[in-house]
C-alpha cells in the first residue's frame, strides 16, 4: 500500500479548496482530513500499482498550487496596484504564468526529493531560487509601472515583461467553458479570484492563444475590452 500526508496551514483556504476539489475526482486515491487550530493533514493511500500515476497527478496539483495560488499572493503582495481591475488582473496574471514550464520542472524536482508534502514549508525552504526570481520580476514590473495612469500602458508594460513567450494556441470559450482547439484538450478554469471573469482571464493567459472564439458568453464591458487587448476575439 503506497501512502503519504498532505499537511499545510489553514490560512490558505484557497489553497485547501482546490487541493480537496482535484483529490475527490481521483478514483485510485482515497484520503483521511485531521485538523488541529492552526493546520491541516491530509492521509493519503492507494494500492502500490497506481503509485506512479497518483503522483503524477499530485504534481499536476501541487503545480497550481504553487505556480497559480502561491506566485498569484506574492505578486499580490509586492506589486503596488491599488484596487484590482480587469487590466490589473491581466497584468498580474500575464506574470504568475510567464515562464511557466522552467518553473514547472524546478518544481518537479523539488516535489520529487520531498519523503512527505509539507505545502508551506516546502515553499518557505526549498523554492527560495523560485521567490527571488519572482522578486526581481516584482522590481522590474513596479519600476514599469511608476507614473503609469492609462490602462493602455498597462497592457503594453504585461507584452513587455512576457513578450518573449510565443501566442502558440486557439481557444473556443462556450460560456464559462473553455477549451484548447490547437491541443485538444478542456482548460482547468481555477478558482484563484473572487471574481470569475478574472478566473476565466487568468485561464485564458495561461493558454498563451493567439484567438479566442466566444460562444454564447455574456462578459462586461472591461472584459470584453481585456480580452480584445490580449487576444484576437471572435464572436458567435
Amino acid at each position: 500500500m503506497w501512502s503519504n500526508v498532505i499537511n499545510i496551514d489553514k490560512t490558505y483556504d484557497r489553497e485547501i479548496g482546490y487541493i480537496l476539489k482535484r483529490l475527490q475526482g481521483m478514483k485510485d486515491l482515497s484520503y483521511a482530513i485531521e485538523e488541529s487550530q492552526s493546520r491541516m493533514w491530509i492521509y493519503l493511500a492507494g494500492i502500490c500499482e497506481k503509485q506512479e500515476h497518483i503522483e503524477d497527478e499530485l504534481q499536476k496539483i501541487f503545480e497550481v498550487v504553487y505556480l497559480s495560488f502561491f506566485k498569484l499572493r506574492f505578486f499580490l503582495e509586492k506589486l503596488r496596484l491599488k484596487r484590482l481591475s480587469h487590466a490589473k488582473c491581466a497584468l498580474i496574471c500575464s506574470i504568475v504564468h510567464f515562464d511557466r514550464e522552467f518553473e514547472a520542472s524546478v518544481l518537479s524536482k523539488v516535489i520529487g526529493n520531498c519523503l512527505d508534502y509539507n505545502i508551506d514549508g516546502i515553499y518557505n525552504f526549498r523554492l527560495r531560487a523560485l521567490s527571488e526570481g519572482w522578486q526581481e520580476l516584482a522590481d522590474l514590473a513596479n519600476k514599469l509601472l511608476e507614473g503609469c495612469t492609462e490602462e493602455s500602458e498597462i497592457f503594453e508594460i504585461a507584452t513587455f515583461i512576457t513578450g518573449s513567450e510565443g501566442k502558440l494556441n486557439q481557444l473556443v470559450l462556450n460560456r464559462n467553458k473553455l477549451r484548447n482547439l490547437t491541443c485538444h484538450r478542456s482548460v482547468e478554469v481555477v478558482n484563484l479570484f473572487d471574481l470569475e471573469e478574472y478566473n476565466i482571464l487568468s485561464a485564458v493567459i495561461r493558454e498563451k492563444p493567439f484567438e479566442i472564439l466566444l460562444e454564447g458568453c455574456e462578459f462586461t464591458p472591461p472584459m470584453n475590452d481585456t480580452l480584445k487587448k490580449i487576444v484576437r476575439v471572435i464572436e458567435k
